[in-house]
């Protein structure tokens, strides 16, 4: 029998889940099924240990982008794929990957697994992305919508509203490999993949695993180009506004004459003046 791990964040998204570990255990009655739920309390740890103990063949993060995020760390270097069963607010890597959002169907992917090799971002050398990282707005709005205690995408429209009156934009120095420039910019996006949770389409030429990844960089744009920036944004077109330019990299530096707010993967860091990312290529096998 295969050993499945199944790591559940109780508290992500709005998703009732009373009936999850019944549902998996009746749909995957086959399988060698294992819980782990986190509690906010030291869960690196207690799931590596957890980890150690089942030694799955699987391990799948029941909950929203910060979820899977805690899974990759803790199987990273292992003989363990992922799989996702995406109950988060936003569930950026399960959409990017087309994993339904139904339980049933999602679960059904384990019985006839395809796995797709993912790439991995490190972040200021100890933080990993497997999704989307920014600094500025985006980052700004995810901490005002976790410190909230309602969930859901209404929750999320509030804050987004709030910030996006609030935005301003500093001055970046972007270092790349082979380049260097200087932006005044309102947000600065380290894209592993294409798309936020919402289908907004940040990265239209991203791909999870071409050992590369994006750096969308938000420059100060007039009130009157808002509605056509969120067009372009769920059409897949920002690459073509003149307020976004995008480049492919295995490595940048980037440094603003402030600190700003960091997010990687929907949880926020807290505020960094300098933020270093490079590539890890073909990190992980994700189930999808």
């Amino acid at each position: 029998m295969r050993k499945i791990l199944f790591v559940i964040n109780p508290i992500a998204g709005d998703t009732d889940k009373a009936n999850l570990k019944n549902d998996i255990i009746e749909i995957l009655d086959s399988f060698d099924i294992s819980f782990y739920e986190t509690t906010g309390d030291d869960d690196e740890n207690n799931l590596n240990n957890e980890i150690k103990k089942v030694v799955p063949e699987i391990a799948v993060a029941c909950g929203g982008d910060g979820t899977v995020n805690l899974v990759v760390k803790c199987i990273l270097g292992k003989d363990i794929q992922l799989g996702i069963i995406p109950l988060g607010s936003a569930n950026g890597l399960a959409t990017e990957l087309e994993i339904p959002e139904d339980i049933e169907a999602s679960l059904k992917l384990f019985k006839e697994p395809k796995a797709r090799q993912v790439d991995v971002l490190k972040v200021n050398d100890e933080h990993l992305c497997i999704h989307l990282s920014d600094i500025g707005l985006n980052a700004q709005l995810i901490r005002r919508f976790e410190s909230d205690d309602s969930r859901g995408m209404t929750s999320y429209f509030k804050h987004f509203f709030q910030t996006l009156f609030t935005k301003k934009a500093i001055h970046y120095s972007f270092d790349f490999e082979n380049d260097f420039f200087q932006y005044k910019a309102e947000m600065v996006v380290f894209a592993n993949a294409k798309k936020y949770g919402t289908g907004a389409i940040v990265n239209p030429i991203g791909e999870l695993g071409d050992k590369k990844f994006e750096v969308c960089i938000f420059k100060p744009y007039p009130w009157y180009a808002f509605f056509r920036l969120t067009f372009l944004f769920f059409v897949g077109r920002l690459n073509y506004s003149p307020f976004v330019k995008i480049v492919s990299t295995q490595k940048i530096i980037v440094k603003g004459e402030q600190p700003e707010h960091l997010q990687i993967d929907g949880e926020p860091i807290g505020k960094f003046k300098e933020v270093k990312v490079e590539i890890l290529p073909d990190q992980i096998l994700v189930i999808c």
